[in-house]
């Protein structure tokens, strides 16, 4: 009976510490990725939108979503880009 619970220290003790690792690679990758992720923004608004967002009007510029925070847009509520 303690071999078991001496055995199931040991293996958690070595896999968790691998675990979270492996997720924050996943986290840092998806912060990146998020970063350059396309969105469009207008002539005359101050949001970027995603594609298909009902507030998009004729004049749809693509960027990143990096670039339009940088210039100042803040995210479409309607579409949560």
């Amino acid at each position: 009976m303690y071999k078991r619970i001496l055995y199931l220290f040991l293996v958690f003790g070595f896999l968790l510490p691998a675990a979270s690792g492996v997720q924050g690679r996943a986290v840092a990758y998806t912060a990146t990725q998020q970063k350059d992720t396309v969105v469009y923004i207008t002539k005359t608004g101050a949001k970027y939108h995603r594609t298909g967002c009902r507030y998009l009007s004729r004049s749809q510029i693509k960027t990143t979503k990096k670039e339009a925070v940088k210039n100042g847009y803040g995210a479409c509520k309607v579409c949560g880009p």
